[in-house]
Order: structure tokens, then C-alpha cells, then sequence
């Protein structure tokens, strides 16, 4: 391996370590998104269905019946889990093609030490 495809394997490293980081963080978005929806469907479930409830639609309060708003719930954490899932795909695909570079690269650092010490 030259020099500038081990300078080429250790950007494209970066970059998938970066993306990596980005994957993470787009993980823990949607889990506080899915936290809040099952806290969002325990209180609708202890409120008596004859009681008014209400959905924030931008900047304005909008009525909806209990039962409308446990199916726009449910619907939201199917949405959220499908992407959680797709995000999990991803970041295996990414973690496989990180451990693969870093493989490569100590490989050709093992063999640079080896022949300069040999």
C-alpha cells in the first residue's frame, strides 16, 4: 500500500468515524423521541376518555378525541422504530468498514515496522 492510499484509507477512517458519531447522536434523538411518546400514551391512558385532549400542531393547540390521538401516537413509534432500525442497519454497515480499514492499516504499519527493524 503507498503512502497516499494509507493517507486516503485514514481520511476515509475519519470520515466514517464522524459519520459514526452522527448515527449516535440521531440514535439518542429518537429514543428521547420514543420516551416521550410512551409517556405521552400513559397519560392519555389515565385520563378519562370523556376529558378534552389536545395535540400541539406547530404553535397551536388542536382538540382530538383519545382514541384519534392513541393512533397518531402509535402511528409516530412505528415511524420512529422503522428509523431507529434503519439507523441501526447503517451503523453496522459502518462499524464493519471501520474495523476493515483500521485491519488494513495495521497491517501496513506491521509490515513498515517490520521492515525498517529487519
Amino acid at each position: 500500500m503507498s503512502d497516499e492510499d494509507l493517507r486516503n484509507e485514514l481520511i476515509e477512517f475519519q470520515n466514517l468515524q464522524q459519520q459514526l458519531q452522527i448515527l449516535n447522536m440521531q440514535k439518542q434523538q429518537i429514543q428521547v423521541q420514543l420516551t416521550e411518546l410512551e409517556k405521552a400514551r400513559e397519560e392519555i391512558g389515565k385520563t378519562p376518555e370523556k376529558h378534552a385532549m389536545f395535540r400541539l400542531v406547530g404553535n397551536v393547540f388542536v382538540p382530538k378525541d383519545a382514541q384519534t390521538l392513541r393512533k397518531d401516537l402509535e402511528e409516530e413509534k412505528e415511524t420512529l422504530e422503522l428509523r431507529k432500525g434503519g439507523l441501526l442497519k447503517q451503523e453496522g454497515k459502518l462499524t464493519e468498514r471501520v474495523n476493515a480499514i483500521r485491519k488494513k492499516v495495521e497491517a501496513q504499519q506491521g509490515k513498515e515496522g517490520a521492515s525498517i527493524n529487519g
